[in-house]
């Protein structure tokens, strides 16, 4: 289906909804525009963190998923959690 033939559906059924079939669509509609947007502003130091993060990967300071899931598995045990793996 194309964009067009999209349109055309839409517009050729809009006329006969009634007002609550209306409103749904209209719902959805501004949902998939707030989809879009992040559900706050980010604060000055979480911004600050994003670009750390980001040099630090470019830098190779980062862990594997082994490493990692070791240290979160070394931090579980010392709570007396056992990790579950799904």
């Amino acid at each position: 289906m194309t964009r067009a033939q999209a349109l055309a559906i839409i517009n050729a059924k809009l006329a006969a909804l009634d007002d609550e079939h209306v409103m749904t669509v209209a719902e959805i509609v501004e949902s998939m525009e707030a989809a879009d947007e992040l559900p706050r502003e980010l604060t000055a130091h979480e911004r600050a963190l994003i670009e750390q993060a980001k040099e630090d990967f470019k830098a190779g300071r980062s862990y594997s998923l082994d490493e990692a899931r070791g240290l979160t598995d070394q931090i579980l045990a010392k709570r007396g959690v056992t990790p579950s793996r799904t």
